[in-house]
């Protein structure tokens, strides 16, 4: 176990001192949280006003407490995928300049090799996206006025943690896969945003059409957003006394409704336990394929 924390502990270092790679991790929630704050917030603002009830029983801050949460649920999902990324590719690199090789030559063993990949992997992603997550926290009370109640907070950490687990295990299989840092470079710029579109992020299912809501939920980040905007809105619903029959509305307005497997109708908790039994499979076929790479 003592080599499986140094090694661990070895990779995180490299990431963290390298800016460069942290900044470009937080990239895609940082386009995020812009085009929100630009003009995505207003479109769902605008949109909400338009209910007379709404209009006539909720101020402006209200509102936006509602925008903010559902906007953060997706930006936390996001950073979990892209800080992996950012984790892993420093990984790769380790096989493309063979620096295996000596990890080899010492007391540590093929499986310990793997493990603290996967564990570096997940405790940054993990501890950083929290740190987004405390911060955003306090920015939403200190914006509207509302704030995320505890419970609500822990339980986005407890989503967080799954999401973390699932993303390092995907990235793990195409690190096994992808021999070149420049290739997970280019898919760390341009996956973000194919995610943010086909998970319901940046714009909801009902603008996006029944194809890409039914390519969307093949995806486990889908589930996971749809998940953790649940309890982010059922929070806010509570607060602002929202009546059931608006509920279900703002849920299909913020992609925050079930849309099940392939227009199938299959409960979200099914779809969770398929997210999990995805991230077991991707961290199956890595480690097969990592141990292969490691004894050529």
């Amino acid at each position: 176990m003592g080599n499986v924390i140094v090694l661990a502990k070895r990779s995180m270092l490299l990431f963290i001192r390298d800016r460069a790679a942290v900044f470009f991790s937080f990239l895609s929630s940082i386009i995020i949280v812009a085009l929100y704050l630009m003009f995505i917030a207003k479109l769902y603002s605008e949109g909400m006003s338009r209910s007379e009830y709404i209009a006539s029983h909720f101020a402006k801050p209200a509102l936006d407490f509602v925008v903010y949460t559902q906007m953060m649920a997706g930006v936390l999902i996001i950073n979990s995928w892209s800080l992996s990324i950012g984790v892993f590719s420093t990984i790769v690199k380790d096989f493309e300049t063979r620096r295996v090789d000596s990890f080899q030559l010492t007391p540590a063993t093929a499986p310990q090799l793997i493990l603290s990949y996967f564990g570096s992997g997940f405790l940054v992603s993990f501890l950083l996206n929290i740190f987004t997550w405390l911060i955003s926290f306090i920015l939403i009370g200190a914006l509207t006025g509302y704030r995320v109640s505890i419970e609500t907070f822990f339980a986005v950490i407890g989503v967080c943690a799954l999401a973390s687990l699932v993303s390092c295990a995907v990235m793990m299989m195409l690190t096994a896969i992808i021999k070149s840092s420049a290739a997970i470079g280019v898919m760390a710029g341009v996956s973000g945003t194919f995610f943010g579109f086909l998970c319901g992020i940046y714009l909801p299912f009902s603008n996006l059409g029944k194809g890409m809501e039914m390519a969307g939920s093949v995806l486990p980040f889908t589930h996971l957003t749809i998940w953790m905007k649940e309890i982010v809105l059922g929070d806010a619903y509570s607060q602002l006394g929202i009546p059931g029959e608006l509920k279900s509305v703002m849920n299909e307005n913020f992609s925050a409704a079930n849309v099940g497997f392939l227009s199938f109708d299959i409960p979200l908790w099914t779809m969770l336990l398929y997210t999990a039994a995805f991230a077991v499979i991707c961290f199956a076929v890595s480690g097969v394929l990592t141990r292969r790479r490691l004894a050529r």
